[in-house]
């Protein structure tokens, strides 16, 4: 099976590495010829999609699936026209993803079907955030310490934004994928933020009792019937202590979850994507969920800079350069890295697993002392 991703940055990474996994073929396309993406793909074509430029179209053309790993509405809506021009499968529901990628539809959505979710201001108790309705992840998040603060900014903030009631607790992930009335859900991971929102590492299986569990599967699998999913779709929601409040869905491969549920579970979520796209149908087991999970995962994002090495969020990961997946790199199991030589500066995805997450973490000691600092 060969399967063209459109796009190879954050969720391009992703894309190549469970393709490869999964023994699938990889054809990466991206107007830029050095995105991280590039060095995982088994083969890649630098060109505009848009402007149909002939050796993007043709490998286009070469491929039996297309998944689209970008947020670009003009690229998104040539995709889906080039896929049913040349009668290509697409991994991607248009329709969803309209309704996901603006929080103002999807809060909508949750409040007009009873699913729980942060208050808008000025319901609510201060500490407020606020955030821009399209895009995801952590861009454009700020913090608003007092009820004033989120007045004050509201008389100018653009036009769409969002400010909802600050929540505090631990932040969990959920992956829906399927056609309406046959949906699968899979290995719950915890996203663990920074000081700006941005997620520096995932970890899973989660500590969570199995009816935590069965409810965060239960509302994603209600989500995707609201919003007549046809592909896959990422829930994300916060723990606030009363309930599992459901902060944003996306209807498109995630990225950094994916591989940390694969490690955890077995599942392979673009194995998954895949077989209910081409064949409407799963065909494989489901080993994930509900504790059924053995290995513990973390999903990590570095950088070494002039000597110095940090964690940080998956922000980084945007400007790599092209990455190479390498074994036992700093004491990681696996790592996909822009590191040209040993010591040079280089940004860094490293995943670890294993039956203990204290022995998982261990890893770090070797990197930390690799470090000049």
């Amino acid at each position: 099976m060969k399967i063209c991703i459109v796009g190879g940055r954050l969720q391009g990474i992703e894309a190549c590495y469970l393709a490869r996994a999964c023994g699938m073929e990889s054809i990466l396309i991206d107007i830029d010829p050095e995105v991280p993406a590039r060095g995982l793909a088994d083969h890649f074509a630098a060109g505009d999609l848009v402007m149909e430029e002939e050796n993007v179209i043709e490998a286009f053309r070469s491929a039996d699936i297309i998944l689209p790993a970008n947020e670009n509405d003009l690229l998104l809506e040539k995709i889906a026209e080039l896929s049913e021009r040349f009668d290509k499968p697409l991994a991607f529901d248009p329709e969803a993803y309209e309704v996901t990628k603006s929080k103002i539809l999807s809060d909508r959505l949750f409040r007009e079907n009873g699913i729980p979710c942060p208050k808008y201001f000025p319901e609510g108790k201060a500490p407020y955030v606020a955030k821009p309705s399209d895009g995801s992840g952590s861009t454009g998040v700020i913090k608003l310490e007092t009820f004033e603060d989120a007045e004050t900014y509201l008389k100018d903030a653009p036009c769409g934004t969002i400010v909802q009631e600050y929540l505090e607790g631990p932040s969990y992930s959920i992956e829906v994928i399927g056609h309406p009335g046959n949906y699968r859900t899979y290995t719950v991971t915890e996203v663990h933020v920074d000081k700006v929102y941005d997620c520096f590492m995932i970890t899973s299986p989660v500590d969570l009792p199995d009816d935590k569990l069965r409810r965060f599967s239960d509302i994603a699998v209600r989500l995707a019937e609201l919003v007549g999913l046809k592909g896959i779709m990422d829930v994300e929601v916060i723990d606030d202590g009363e309930d599992l409040k459901v902060l944003e869905i996306d209807a498109r491969l995630p990225s950094q979850t994916p591989i940390a549920v694969l490690k955890s579970s077995g599942m392979n979520l673009l194995k998954e994507l895949t077989d209910v796209t081409v064949y409407g149908e799963f065909r494989d087991e489901n080993t994930a969920g509900y504790g059924r999970e053995k290995i513990f995962c973390a999903y990590e994002n570095y950088r070494r800079e002039d000597g110095m090495i940090v964690r940080e969020g998956e922000h980084i990961m945007r400007n790599a350069g092209p990455l190479t997946l390498r074994e036992n790199f700093l004491g990681s199991m696996e790592s996909m890295t822009d590191c040209t030589d040993d010591n040079s500066d280089f940004r860094g995805i490293f995943i670890n697993w294993g039956d203990e997450p204290h022995e998982v973490m261990k890893w770090k000691n070797t990197l930390l002392r690799s470090s000049k600092g």
